[in-house]
């Protein structure tokens, strides 16, 4: 009943927030669209719900040629285990660094909750070559639905290392209840005012 619960408030969610936000993804895809050459919207190919792949929905901050470019970029990966990340990442667009560091570059997501590949709360869902790095026991993790939100990435050190992300991931798939989401959405949305703010404050002082 509670799998049944959680899918209805997504739904509902995603149609209200795609409503009430869409002057803001039309602002955003026009930012995308005249400062970058390629497609507004990035099409990640992710490992979701019973192991099936599917396209994560992102607005694109990085160069078109950003994936044939990470395979250059390898050695300079400063994150451990089954993930790829750099602090000061050539790849990334200007207009991409502010949507990044706001966290409005998932706003996409939202048509992906309401296709039924995502949820607003659940591990993330990683690349297909993040997956293959996965330690077995950590599959685990694709027995609920991937989520725009979850307990990984409201670290607030925005750690890494697949020691944690496998350890916040598989306890929230074993302890998740819908109090346990209403608890991280409450958190999204605090930690989100934070980082639009901070990322506000170091625009206006040229940072």
């Amino acid at each position: 009943m509670q799998f049944v619960v959680k899918r209805l408030v997504d739904v509902v969610a995603a149609l209200v927030l795609v409503v009430l936000l869409s002057p803001l993804i039309l602002v955003i895809s026009l930012a995308v669209w005249l400062t970058s050459p390629g497609p507004v919207i990035y099409r990640s190919r992710r490992i979701g719900l019973g192991g099936r792949e599917f396209g994560c929905l992102k607005f694109r901050t990085m160069r078109k040629d950003a994936d044939r470019l990470q395979h250059q970029l390898e050695q300079l990966n400063e994150a451990e285990g089954a993930v790829f990340k750099i602090e000061r990442d050539p790849r990334v667009t200007t207009v991409g660094r502010w949507l990044r560091s706001s966290g409005m570059d998932e706003l996409p997501q939202l048509l992906n909750i309401l296709g039924g590949s995502m949820s607003l709360v659940g591990p993330r869902p990683l690349p297909l070559r993040d997956c293959a790095l996965l330690d077995y026991s950590a599959w685990r993790r694709h027995s609920v639905l991937p989520g725009i939100s979850g307990p990984w990435q409201l670290d607030p050190g925005r750690h890494v290392d697949e020691g944690l992300l496998e350890q916040l991931d598989l306890r929230y798939v074993d302890r998740w209840n819908l109090w346990r989401d209403v608890q991280v959405l409450l958190r999204t949305v605090w930690f989100g005012l934070r980082r639009v703010l901070s990322t506000d404050s170091e625009l206006a002082n040229g940072g």
